[in-house]
């Protein structure tokens, strides 16, 4: 066996499976017979639990982690390998599990104390090692079970419907994409192209909508790949791989926090959950007063705002909640706390049902870019190309961009672009500033500054009140009580998570094989609540030289930011509990849950018994590691700024401040975090630029 190597091979995945089934095997049937008879006939329980077995013995789980750990850096897949290296060495494997026994010949009941160790144990690298362990083990168990698990718990891996409603059409508008070149050392030149947009997300299509309203030619290009709408009717397993960066496993280097960044044509808007937020006025106000950002404080602002909510008919009438949300709104009442309903981006839609969202809007009701801004353009001349990654950009010796060096994702053919005046970069806060880093660009600002507004969840479990997590919206409810800890807007929301079974675990602490299985059994009478804090601290994404394809994150959510996140957990407790939650399970194990058989009628705030739990909990600090983190929003790689290049990568109009025809038009150009799930801010920033591209562009306008 070859030791200690940067490739992930059969007998590094092999441990890592054995090691997985400490985390969830073999269940009595009597432990769950209560949890699954609703839904399974009693007599194909036994049939369950043949099944449904340790993940060792499931088809298609070994695969998964391989391309889960491939699909981060060399410095990652190198942990890895070592790790499980070490862990098949009797001489070494001690030092990780205090016995010359090794995995491979431990009881399942051994490898469940073995991970339990790390995960208590006062030495932080065991601590990381748990929480990947517990993570990629139980979110990828949850993608590759076997139908009987999905039956158990009522869960359909695919939307099957025909119609969200009866009177409904769906949009069936299908892109036509430009081919590629599909050899070597092509070059395409394009004068009657005046601007490519690189990327095809938030800030691209509002940016390629306003651009072709002036009359001006736009070429988009999109790595991803273009899937039109009857495709996108994807399970977890197979919508993660083809929509999302990474196959939806972006890691930081620390292991700390997963990223879910969209990555398709149309970007986050298509698989995100359609809310629709403004920019908070105090961070506004920080943009003018820290980075001289004028216009972000003027109607100009509020004009761009209200243009883009009216385009995608964002609002939040006749909302139809499900059981979540609803708990949100009426449960913030009734405590007195600040919360709302959120604008959903359903163009005017009434009920937009959309439990596969985070998938893709099939039925065409999402007005995101795919749907919206981009076939707006489309209809106004703008071309399109997808599975185009681009390597660099050209520049000659006075600092303009000239062509770009594309790379065909078909087949790994180069060829470059040349001709069009102006390019802009959308390709988001990860990618847009890899592809300058590539190019030679070499502001400080290129990179740095990551924000993520990164989450943590709470679990409730209600009394046979199903939670709908198919037939409704994700997101509709808000609850802003904590959501500003220091003056300066820093605190956390809270929100709904989108409800699909490995999402929901991603966040529901472990303490043995039986107590997971048991939680994610109770799928159906569950709700999930976000906890989004806006950071204080920031972190930077660059590549792998090695693996140039592949994103580098380093970031690490501080102790103020992890506090925003247990205060908002405690409110988030507090509405569970007010709305007759059974069952409350905080992320953190050391908290466990708490329990409560009191109707919901005669619940108070003030009862000793949630008193007692609620003051351990808000007097518990989180830790580093030990409970699961997460995001879904980045920004801030290539600020803006309006006092030049030593405080922001970008001038006030989205200029890159070091080539006079090269603009950002993405969620990277924010000066710092949002506050608010970002797509509103994001479109508001885009339009903004693309004015700005469309002025440049006339004849007597000065450079």
């Amino acid at each position: 066996m070859q030791i200690f190597t940067e490739t992930v091979a059969d007998h590094h995945l092999e441990t890592f499976a054995q090691l997985a089934d400490g985390i969830i095997h073999e269940v009595d049937p009597e432990k769950i017979r209560d949890l699954v008879t609703g839904s399974v006939d009693e007599s194909r329980i036994d049939e369950y639990v043949l099944k449904v077995t340790r993940p060792s013995q499931l088809s298609g789980f070994k695969e998964a982690i391989r391309d889960c750990i491939n699909s981060n850096s060399t410095t990652s897949v190198r942990m890895f390998c070592l790790v499980m290296d070490v862990l098949s060495l009797r001489i070494a494997s001690p030092a990780l599990t205090g016995t010359t026994k090794l995995v491979t010949e431990m009881t399942v009941k051994e490898k469940e104390n073995l991970v339990r160790s790390w995960r208590d144990s006062p030495i932080g690298q065991k601590n990381r090692l748990f929480q990947l362990m517990e993570m990629l083990t139980v979110t990828t168990f949850l993608k590759v079970a076997p139908d009987a698990h999905f039956e158990a718990i009522e869960y359909t891996r695919k939307d099957t419907r025909e119609l969200i409603h009866t009177d409904y059409e769906a949009n069936l508008f299908e892109y036509k994409m430009l081919d590629p070149p599909a050899t070597d050392n092509v070059e395409l030149y394009l004068p009657n192209i005046d601007v490519v947009i690189i990327g095809s997300g938030a800030g691209a299509g509002v940016v390629a909508h306003t651009l072709a309203r002036d009359g001006v030619k736009c070429l988009v290009l999109e790595k991803g790949k273009y899937y039109k709408p009857d495709e996108l009717d994807f399970d977890d397993m197979e919508g993660y791989k083809a929509l999302y960066e990474g196959g939806g496993v972006v890691s930081t280097e620390n292991s700390q926090c997963v990223i879910l960044a969209g990555s398709t044509f149309g970007g986050g808007t298509t698989v995100n959950w359609s809310a629709c937020l403004k920019t908070p006025f105090k961070v506004r106000k920080e943009w003018l007063d820290d980075y001289n950002l004028d216009w972000v404080a003027t109607e100009t602002y509020d004009n761009h705002m209200d243009y883009v909510l009216k385009q995608m008919g964002a609002l939040a009438d006749n909302l139809v909640h499900s059981h979540s949300n609803k708990s949100v709104l009426e449960g913030s009442e009734k405590l007195g706390y600040k919360h709302r309903p959120i604008a959903q981006n359903n163009g005017g839609h009434a009920n937009h049902s959309c439990g596969y969202c985070h998938l893709g809007c099939k039925w065409g009701i999402k007005q995101g870019s795919m749907a919206n801004w981009l076939r707006d353009a489309a209809e106004h001349g703008t071309q399109f190309m997808d599975q185009v990654e681009i390597e660099s950009i050209l520049r000659n010796k006075k600092n303009i961009a000239i062509g770009l060096l594309c790379i065909n994702k078909r087949n790994g053919s180069r060829f470059v672009i040349r001709g069009p005046k102006k390019f802009v970069l959308s390709g988001g806060s990860l990618n847009t500033p890899v592809v300058l880093q590539k190019s030679g660009f070499n502001n400080k600002h290129i990179g740095q500054n990551l924000k993520l507004h990164p989450i943590s969840a709470l679990v409730a479990v209600w009394d046979k009140q199903k939670t709908d997590p198919q037939l409704n919206s994700i997101m509709t409810s808000l609850c802003l009580e904590v959501e500003d800890l220091d003056g300066k807007y820093h605190g956390a929301k809270i929100e709904t998570l989108v409800h699909t079974p490995s999402l929901e675990a991603a966040f529901i602490p472990w303490s043995s094989s039986d107590q997971i299985r048991e939680d994610i059994l109770k799928y159906q009478y569950s709700s999930a609540y976000i906890l989004l804090s806006r950071d204080t601290l920031s972190g930077l994404v660059t590549y792998d030289p090695k693996k140039p394809s592949t994103l580098v994150v380093n970031y690490e959510i501080n102790d103020f930011d992890r506090h925003s996140i247990a205060t908002g957990i405690v409110y988030a407790m507090d509405i569970a509990y007010i709305e007759g939650a059974r069952e409350i399970i905080h992320p953190y194990y050391l908290l466990g849950k708490f329990k409560s058989d009191k109707p919901k009628s005669e619940r108070k705030i003030t009862d000793s018994d949630y008193q007692t739990y609620r003051k351990k909990c808000k007097d518990t600090k989180l830790p580093k590691y030990g409970l699961g983190y997460g995001s879904a929003h980045q920004m801030s790689t290539c600020r803006m700024s309006g006092k030049g290049p030593k405080f922001g990568a970008c001038d006030t109009s989205g200029r890159l401040y070091e080539c006079d025809n090269l603009y950002v038009a993405d969620a990277s150009v924010m000066p710092t975090a949002s506050g608010a799930n970002p797509m509103v801010t994001t479109m508001t920033m885009a339009r903004h630029v693309g004015l700005e591209i469309a002025k440049h562009l006339k004849p007597n306008a000065r450079l």
